[in-house]
């Protein structure tokens, strides 16, 4: 079966292109070296057909009666030129000479028996050319009167020389695949090495330690990429199954004292007759602490919902300033009754949004805004567009919060201080309820603030880009303080 780790598809490309590389290698050189030898063999061959050609033309040329005559002239070489040809061993040059007729006029004492006549021309012209015959290679050529004259030698010596030629190739080739197979290893070994300590990474991370993180040591590779994106991923999951801790810590804590205010008024009505009036003042408590854990219970189904992205906005053509407009006079009175002043600055600020959920931001950071601004305080809402962004604000004058707590504001059941506490009625969940609306929109939900000098919470969302059935949106409204 095929390897399916990197490593070793990576060194099997790696084994197969090397091999393919240093056997097309080996065989171009070993060609090069078998045609270079062809060719020296050739050359002297033909070298020794012109000395046969000098001594059938020469001075003296053949012995016998001239051509015409019925007798045969004998061919004649001379004893220094015939020397090169009077090897017995079979070996060495030999030669062979063929009339005009194609009959044999002479041959060395070497030559071997079996030689032919090599195939004459289609007309009188010079021809030449070369012939192997199993360990025999031979060269020739055609007179243009029509002898032919060949000469030839065993290149066995040649051949057993390629042969060894060979091997050593063949050696050389798989000495240097098997260094090459090992250098390949190792290179791969080593560049596969950090996804081994990602693999190892990830299953710790999987096993409970969210605080490992992968070391990366070349931060502009492409692993060194990879490393840090998981990294910043892991971070996120740790961030996030923190919060999800807190959060069903923070649940347990809420929902445990409504239900124990409960409990204990019930227990304390059933240890003894009581009057109607206390059984009264025991029910009240018990729909108070029922109303409590309504409200808790129903902020933290909105926001699994929210979590979830189970419905979609109710998209439609707004006007941020007259939502906040209509959801501001809803309080006039409770901010007459606590001495607080409400201004406006309203300016048209139309955009494409879900105009419940909006008035159920602006309704929460209102609210919030009276809870925590003393009598004698003024809140002032803005309205207005910004390139293409409406913009909502709402500023008060009150304690104003720490820097040290803006970055958790809007995290679930955080409080940022004594006078966000239970007693004003709220989880605080409130702000987490708004945050996850403005995400639904695409939209910016911040904060500023001062000590002493006040809160200013804004809400930019963009006039164009929402989606026309974005995700994680409430069909009711809700209110939670």
């Amino acid at each position: 079966m095929f390897p399916q780790t990197l490593r070793w598809r990576i060194q099997i490309w790696h084994g197969f292109l090397l091999a393919a590389v240093l056997t097309g290698f080996a065989v171009a050189t070993y060609r090069y070296q078998a045609a270079s030898e062809r060719h020296r063999v050739d050359v002297e061959l033909q070298q020794r057909v012109r000395v046969l050609a000098d001594a059938l033309h020469g001075p003296r040329g053949p012995i016998g009666p001239p051509p015409g005559e019925n007798a045969r002239r004998e061919f004649y070489l001379p004893p220094a030129r015939a020397a090169m040809f009077e090897q017995k061993d079979g070996a060495g040059l030999y030669f062979v000479v063929w009339r005009r007729d194609g009959s044999e006029w002479s041959r060395s004492m070497g030559a071997p028996a079996d030689v032919g006549v090599p195939s004459r021309p289609a007309a009188n012209v010079p021809k030449q050319g070369e012939r192997t015959r199993g360990w025999l290679r031979e060269a020739f050529t055609f007179t243009p009167p029509g002898e032919c004259l060949l000469v030839g030698r065993s290149i066995a010596g040649e051949l057993a020389a390629l042969r060894e030629y060979g091997r050593w190739l063949a050696a050389i080739s798989g000495a240097v695949l098997c260094v090459g197979l090992a250098v390949g290893w190792w290179i791969a070994r080593r560049a596969t090495r950090p996804v081994g300590i990602i693999i190892s990474t990830a299953r710790r991370i999987a096993q409970g330690e969210l605080s490992e993180r992968i070391p990366v040591r070349e931060k502009n590779s492409e692993l060194g990429r990879l490393s840090t994106a998981l990294n910043e991923t892991f971070a996120q999951l740790e961030e996030s199954f923190a919060r999800q801790s807190r959060f069903t810590a923070d649940a347990a804590h809420e929902l445990r004292t409504p239900v124990a205010i409960i409990l204990a008024q019930a227990q304390r009505a059933l240890t003894r007759e009581r009057d109607a009036a206390t059984y009264r003042q025991t029910l009240e408590a018990c729909v108070d602490g029922a109303r409590r854990l309504n409200r808790l219970t129903e902020s933290l189904l909105e926001l699994a919902i929210y979590d979830a992205e189970a419905e979609a906005l109710n998209l439609g053509m707004c006007d941020l300033g007259g939502i906040a407009r209509e959801t501001a006079a809803a309080l006039e009175p409770l901010a007459s009754e606590r001495q607080i002043a409400l201004s406006y600055d309203l300016s048209p600020a139309p955009c494409r949004a879900d105009s419940g959920r909006i008035a159920q931001v602006i309704l929460n950071c209102l609210t919030n805004a009276l809870d925590h601004t003393p009598a004698g305080g003024r809140i002032t809402l803005r309205s207005g567009v910004e390139t293409d962004q409406a913009i909502f604000s709402i500023s008060d004058t009150g304690c104003g919060i720490g820097p040290e707590h803006l970055p958790r504001l809007f995290d679930r059941f955080y409080r940022a201080d004594d006078s966000r506490d239970r007693h004003t009625g709220g989880a605080g969940l409130g702000l987490a309820i708004c945050k996850a609306i403005a995400d639904a929109h695409h939209a910016k939900l911040e904060v500023a603030s001062t000590p002493g000098q006040g809160s200013t919470f804004t809400l930019r969302i963009p006039v164009t880009g929402v989606r026309e059935e974005p995700p994680a949106a409430m069909a009711a409204n809700s209110l939670v303080l």
